[in-house]
């Protein structure tokens, strides 16, 4: 094809017709033009549909993040009511007079409400590759876009529940370890039933010691009750970034 069109500019040449070899040429530029444009166009064509599938691809996993987040959420909430009856046993039983007769009650009440309790790390795995990669630009739809930032941006707002449980688990479980034996305690942690503990048991009767362990708790409801209502604002969150990306994208 290459030499067609050199044995056609030559010919013009050698017969002297310079006015028509220049609109060859010209021609001949144009279709050069547009055949880049083609290719660009389809080379276009073929970036877009790529990004656009590896688009749906991010989507798809992140519906399945935010399905664990959801499963997060809830695990934590039942936790969380669990815990509320535990503290409703604990505080009147360590305040009776016969609290040395229910040892085994209250040793297995205090030490279980450690192991409820949990810390909140929503799943962001999808987001921060797509973070990492530069991808989060090939969220075209806008109100996906803002979805997505705003609730992966809002997740900051568990640090200050973690950070409040953290402090909250070192001076509990302190002040637990003067009040009740520590085998007892062990025996809890490692078969999570209640064991068989009697006044002895019960290392002092301090009402100070006491009442440290049940500030504990008061300062750990508060922090429950913040986890709690950034929980549920979080679940409500996810559950409407799951309906716009569904839609949006036709998943399910």
């Amino acid at each position: 094809m290459i030499k067609f069109f050199r044995h056609i500019r030559q010919r013009l040449v050698n017969e002297n017709r310079f006015s028509k070899y220049l609109l060859y040429a010209i021609g001949e530029i144009i279709l050069v033009v547009i055949g880049i444009l083609i290719a660009l166009s389809i080379n276009n064509w073929n970036e877009e549909k790529n990004e656009h599938r590896i688009e749906k691809d991010y989507m798809q996993n992140l519906l399945e993040d935010l399905r664990d987040d959801l499963d997060i959420y809830k695990k934590f909430q039942k936790r969380n009511s669990e815990i509320y009856t535990l503290v409703d046993s604990i505080v009147p039983g360590l305040k009776a007079d016969n609290r040395t007769q229910r040892v085994s009650e209250l040793s297995y009440w205090t030490r279980m409400l450690t192991i409820k309790w949990m810390i909140i790390h929503p799943v962001e795995r999808t987001f921060e590759q797509m973070k990492s990669s530069g991808h989060l630009r090939l969220v075209k739809n806008k109100d996906v876009a803002n979805g997505i930032s705003n609730y992966y941006n809002s997740l900051k707002d568990f640090d200050g529940y973690n950070e409040a449980g953290m402090l909250w688990a070192a001076d509990y479980v302190e002040t637990l370890g003067k009040i009740f034996d520590a085998e007892i305690l062990l025996k809890i942690l490692r078969e999570r039933k209640m064991q068989d503990a009697g006044p002895s048991d019960m290392l002092t009767q301090d009402p100070i010691i006491i009442n440290q362990l049940l500030n504990s708790l008061q300062y750990f409801n508060g922090a429950l009750n913040l986890g709690e209502t950034v929980s549920i604002k979080r679940q409500k969150s996810a559950e409407d970034l799951i309906l716009l990306i569904q839609k949006t994208y036709n998943l399910k």
